[in-house]
């Protein structure tokens, strides 16, 4: 809890520019502290996108998707994103992912902490996440966006080795549901998947 507070104060510093485009809603738009500024930019860099003003975009394999490098953890609010990656304390709880063309995944930055900005599917023996898209009426969840594997494997501490390839998404789309929920939890709305702890045959880590 104190680290999440900490970046909330640099997040909302105001040495710093906005992160927004014109065209990105100013409700959403966020400055980011110098702290967070060169921190993030150890792992990456700070570009300008013609679509979502300035992001940061992390140095990694071309074939890298958010929230895969890292395992998902029950906890009181539901599914909690703890990553393996050094920048994810931030990008991963704050602001919103999207993909853009010309700069590949980028981060875009926000003040709101959340257990994983993410949305869900579900369906047979599948398990499915995606980065929630940063709320601009024409940005949507794109197939490629979404990350699949088997229920039980929800918990696993290597995520990524189970992931399925991004290749089998069209198929493992058309035999899937949306399970959002969103449930409220001290107050603040929180977004947990539709599938249960429960559900779930290998019991996932909790926290």
């Amino acid at each position: 809890m104190a680290a999440a507070v900490a970046v909330t104060l640099a997040l909302g510093a105001t040495i710093a520019s906005p992160l927004a485009a014109p065209s990105y809603q100013a409700a959403h738009a966020a400055v980011v502290s110098v702290t967070v500024r060169e921190r993030l930019a150890t792992y990456g860099g700070w570009r300008t996108s013609s679509r979502f003003g300035e992001v940061w975009v992390p140095s990694v394999r071309p074939e890298w998707r958010p929230y895969t490098e890292g395992r998902w953890v029950w906890t009181d609010e539901g599914w909690y994103w703890e990553s393996a990656e050094p920048f994810g304390g931030i990008v991963f709880h704050y602001g919103r992912w999207a993909y853009d063309p010309e700069l590949g995944w980028v981060w875009i930055a926000g003040y709101k902490w959340a257990p994983a900005w993410v949305v869900w599917r579900q369906g047979g023996d599948d398990i499915g996440w995606a980065p929630a898209p940063p709320r601009i009426a024409d940005v949507a969840v794109d197939e490629g966006w979404w990350c699949f594997a088997p229920v039980v494997a929800i918990g696993a501490a290597d995520l990524v080795s189970v992931v399925r390839p991004v290749r089998e998404n069209v198929t493992i789309i058309r035999n899937t549901t949306i399970i959002n929920q969103t449930v409220i939890v001290n107050n603040a709305p929180r977004v947990r998947p539709g599938i249960d702890r429960d559900d779930v045959v290998a019991e996932p880590h909790t926290r």
